[in-house]
């Protein structure tokens, strides 16, 4: 198993839009895909409570972690033509997008 983290800035103003495109049209296209098992949509707590905690403060607005049976069931969902037409919009909402991947190697009640 394997997950893919995206990080994504969004523009000012564009933040409840970016959401809502990644909920109702980016993860839930993903949710269909063959080899797709888990996502998740991360939003950092606010400046002041992670100051709080003396926690780390993440750049980026919105992290979404997917998790899929392999890379390669990952990569066919990013050959489809679907993946373009739900993803490429989220493009004009943001800033800044990063990702990265990482081997699971045991989890919990996934």
């Amino acid at each position: 198993m394997i997950s893919l983290h995206v990080y994504m800035t969004a523009k000012p103003g564009k933040e409840s839009e970016l959401e809502a495109g990644i909920r109702d049209s980016w993860i839930a296209a993903m949710s269909e895909q063959p080899g797709f098992l888990h996502a998740a949509l991360l939003k950092p707590f606010a400046d002041d409570a992670l100051d709080a905690l003396a926690a780390l403060k993440p750049s980026h607005t919105f992290e979404v972690v997917s998790f899929w049976e392999s890379e390669e069931k990952r990569l066919e969902w990013v050959a489809r033509p679907i993946h373009d037409q739900v993803f490429e919009p989220l493009f004009e909402l943001v800033d800044d997008v990063k990702h990265t991947l990482a081997t699971v190697e045991h989890g919990w009640k996934l």
